[in-house]
């Protein structure tokens, strides 16, 4: 029998990953986001790959979106098996000068739609089924900084919920997990999308750990933010290393921010 697994914050990067390295494994994925049109783009990709997955748009931050999804997928493929929430907004920010109606709003993203979606999957799925709960997590819950205080507290609060959901399901057929992501997409061959997402199939298939560290097995240090600055250190070779790793250019780009400060070594 197939199992079904949704991928709520299915995006171009891990969640699309995650919806591939599931379909390869022969879980039948369910890609969930806000824009209809990017999610039917990335399940006809998959599909020219032979992988079956579907899609149905909803805001992680809107429960009555959420729960209208998780009743579409019931009507149309039974009961899912598996939800990951994958689901956040990772802008930078400082401890001073961001307004404090956006750091609720990223709150509601990062942490209250996760328990909203939590719990309304426990609701639907039956408690004779083996359940999987994974949430992506990420080391700035770990290691707070200047650049990333609103990320750091929302990725904290995740994790302290995650963990004591854990704890309080673990003596019954649910699986929970934090999947702790420790480093920034494609700048090292294990933080390439495709091998950051055999961690949630992996997960998924053993069910052991109530926290999962990627891609070491423990908390780092320092921080993946300290890694990209120690990597974009030496001016001159600051470019080639853009140019060889497009996601980290990205992310420097949309936040020029982090690197203002930096006195390069």
């Amino acid at each position: 029998m197939t199992k079904t697994v949704i991928v709520l914050g299915a995006g171009s990067g891990f969640g699309l990953a995650i919806a591939r390295a599931f379909s390869q494994a022969g879980h039948h994925p369910i890609l969930v986001a806000r824009n209809a049109q990017n999610l039917q783009t990335m399940t006809e990709q998959l599909h020219t790959e032979g992988l079956a997955a579907d899609w149905i748009a909803a805001d992680a931050t809107k429960p009555q979106e959420t729960a209208h999804m998780f009743q579409e997928v019931n009507r149309q493929f039974g009961h899912p098996q598996t939800l990951i929430y994958n689901v956040a907004d990772t802008t930078l920010d400082d401890p001073l000068t961001t307004p404090p109606e956006t750091i609720t709003q990223r709150f509601q993203t990062n942490v209250l739609g996760a328990i909203t979606a939590s719990r309304q999957f426990l609701d639907l799925v039956p408690t004779d089924i083996p359940r999987n709960l994974l949430f992506t997590g990420g080391g700035a819950a770990l290691h707070p900084d200047k650049t990333t205080t609103t990320l750091s507290l929302t990725k904290a609060a995740l994790r302290s919920y995650v963990l004591s959901l854990a704890d309080d399901l673990q003596e019954t057929n649910t699986y929970v997990s934090l999947i702790t992501i420790q480093g920034i997409a494609d700048t090292t061959e294990a933080m390439r999308p495709a091998n950051v997402a055999q961690a949630y199939v992996k997960a998924v298939n053993t069910r052991q750990s109530a926290e999962i560290f990627y891609p070491t097995m423990a908390p780092n240090s320092p921080s993946e933010f300290d890694q990209l600055r120690q990597l974009t250190a030496d001016p001159e070779k600051l470019q080639a290393f853009l140019a060889a790793h497009p996601s980290a250019a990205a992310f420097l780009q949309n936040h020029p921010e982090f690197l203002k400060d930096h006195d390069p070594a």
